[in-house]
């Protein structure tokens, strides 16, 4: 057997991208910039102003009138900080903010007193300023609730300016791709389930071919391939080599050489989250690059489809010229794989299964050529020969993964008439969309509810990207 076909199969846990690797501190950035927007927008108008309403009906059961005796100790939390116990013996709300920006002064040093808004636990109303502080008790689990204005939290150590936050979140992305851990899947390992699945991921699909779709064609006048059905298939990969140099009949410049010892090509396919990993058993292109790698069996019945599609993502991204990739047992079975593009661009994979071992080495042959032209005129060498026009390989192309991303340079224009909260929660979405561009589809709502929180109309939130 060939060394590449007894490679073992190595199984590695798979990583997610948005599971495993955004930092815990852009997470928690994230969460407290949503909670705060969230708290506070809705309630500005409750923290000022005198009230008929009893403190009772205003959720102040706890916090009574009167004068206070002993100090008190009040457990508060900030944010998604752990709470803190607060020694208090002060007079009403207004004193108790004092207490805990002191306490706090670490996180609450750039803020002002009357940009701080106390909350009971669980509770959607602001305590009032003015309200006297007596007998309170709470626990570490039913702290105090302390909020932060939005207006001031640009101030913040971690939001001086928009350019700060793409700071954090950048910083995010180059961990996630610094330390994603995809699993390593060697070609000859590879099901056709499997491979089904990369393609899927990838957002590829596949088209099939018939013969007649590559009429007129002169077929190859050759004799098949004779196996050694008792010998290795690696050892007898010479004289295969030397059956495809004398099939094919290519002109001078042309290589067919035995490649099935180099098992070491890669491609990392991000979009599936896989590494492929391999090579193939013969080698054919203009020159020393390769257009066309040959994965031979000896019988259909060793047939691996998922292989050979492997193959093909393997040598597309190795050389520069539209790769091809077929499997066949040198003989009446051949199937013929390619990247193709419609007018659109949209990519597929086409396939064809060929059951004439002539007609199989003319279109190979025909690929080869047409290929040979692009890289001699690359290169300025004179093209000696010339080939007519195949119509099923003009829309041959080489794969491009994509990776979608999202365009918000159109509100360049608008930059001198945006807020200075307009223009940060512009940046928050757009690094928010380059995390969601490394997640998993079912992780992507997650992603969607968070940029959905940066909308600078609160009363009409965007519609989510992704259901």
């Amino acid at each position: 057997m060939k060394s590449k076909k007894s490679q073992k199969k190595k199984t590695k846990g798979k990583v997610h991208v948005f599971s495993s690797i955004v930092c815990e501190e852009t997470i928690r950035y994230i969460y407290w910039k949503i909670s705060s927007v969230e708290d506070v927008l809705p309630t500005v108008a409750s923290i000022s102003g005198t009230s008929d309403t009893t403190a009772q009906d205003k959720g102040f059961e706890g916090f009574h009138l009167g004068s206070s005796s002993a100090p008190s100790k009040i457990w508060a939390k900030y944010g998604d900080n752990q709470p803190v116990k607060i020694v208090f013996d002060g007079e009403d709300v207004h004193d108790l903010k004092k207490v805990i920006k002191k306490e706090l002064s670490n996180k609450l040093k750039d803020v002002d007193n009357d940009d701080i808004t106390l909350r009971k636990y669980g509770k959607e109303t602001d305590l009032r300023a003015d309200l006297t502080v007596e007998n309170f008790v709470n626990t570490y689990d039913t702290p105090l609730q302390v909020i932060v204005n939005a207006s001031v939290t640009l101030k913040r150590k971690y939001e001086e300016s928009p350019e700060d936050l793409g700071k954090i979140v950048e910083g995010a992305v180059e961990k996630a791709l610094s330390r994603q851990n995809p699993a390593m899947i060697p070609v000859s390992n590879i099901s056709e389930t499997k491979m089904n699945k990369i393609m899927n991921d990838l957002g590829i699909k596949a088209v099939e071919l018939i013969d007649e779709d590559f009429q007129p064609l002169d077929p190859v006048t050759c004799q098949p391939f004779i196996w050694d059905m008792e010998g290795e298939e690696a050892q007898q990969m010479h004289n295969v080599e030397i059956w495809f140099k004398n099939a094919l009949n290519l002109p001078r410049g042309f290589h067919v050489k035995d490649i099935h010892t180099q098992v070491n090509y890669q491609r990392p396919l991000q979009g599936a989250d896989v590494v492929l990993t391999g090579g193939s058993d013969i080698s054919i292109g203009p020159s020393g690059t390769a257009c066309v790698w040959i994965e031979t069996k000896k019988t259909k019945e060793d047939f691996k489809e998922g292989q050979a599609i492997g193959e093909l993502f393997l040598v597309d991204n190795i050389h520069v010229l539209n790769a091809m990739v077929v499997l066949t047992d040198c003989n009446d079975h051949w199937i013929i794989f390619y990247f193709l593009k419609n007018e659109d661009d949209v990519q597929c994979i086409a396939k064809s299964k060929i059951g004439d071992c002539g007609t199989a080495l003319a279109i190979i042959r025909q690929f080869v050529l047409e290929e040979g032209i692009n890289l001699f005129t690359w290169t300025g060498k004179d093209v000696i020969y010339s080939v007519d026009k195949l119509v099923p390989l003009q829309k041959k192309t080489k794969f491009l993964e994509h990776i979608p991303e999202y365009d918000e340079t159109r509100m360049t224009d608008m930059v001198d008439d945006m807020s200075e909260q307009e223009l940060f929660n512009m940046m928050a979405r757009k690094r928010l969309r380059m995390l969601r561009n490394w997640c998993r589809l079912d992780e992507q709502p997650q992603i969607d509810q968070l940029i959905r929180k940066f909308s600078d109309d609160y009363e009409n939130l965007p519609p989510m990207m992704f259901t």
